[in-house]
């Protein structure tokens, strides 16, 4: 009786499991929050949370991490980003829930979306991220080719 070999490679994992067309409809949909948002610069959306790490995840956790004086400049009734108070914020409450409900409908997926100042997410979330609502520009190519 001959033994079947043992699989010696490891198992590809995902980037993410949150499924095309899904993951395709919040990538165009997170790309006008970045473009509502221009002030921030270099941040963003980030995909965190637990839809990165398996497949039985329960909702998709979406983050606008703002540098720190913007996160102050946009909620200006927030008396501090070490922790967070500003989830008693009117104006935060508002915007967060607004966007995370447009983001569900336009993708059909569960979204838990919060808007985060920078020093506290990366404090308080060491876990992966993945940017989303990049623009893609193709390299140009030149004329002699």
């Amino acid at each position: 009786m001959s033994r079947l070999p043992v699989r010696t490679k490891p198992r590809r994992t995902k980037h993410c499991y949150v499924g095309p067309p899904a993951i395709f409809r919040l990538e165009m949909a997170v790309r006008q929050i970045n473009e509502a948002w221009p002030h921030l610069d270099s941040f963003g959306c980030y995909l965190v949370g637990s839809c990165l790490d398996r497949p039985d995840f329960r909702d998709v956790d979406v983050r606008m991490i703002m540098r720190d004086d913007a996160f102050r400049a946009e909620f200006p009734s927030v008396d501090s980003i070490d922790h967070a108070s500003w989830e008693h914020d009117p104006k935060w409450l508002l915007l967060t829930v607004a966007v995370g409900e447009w983001l569900g409908a336009q993708t059909g997926l569960p979204i838990d979306f919060q808007f985060n100042p920078q020093t506290w997410a990366n404090k308080h979330h060491a876990g992966a991220r993945q940017a989303l609502g990049l623009h893609y520009s193709p390299r140009r190519r030149e004329a002699s080719e």
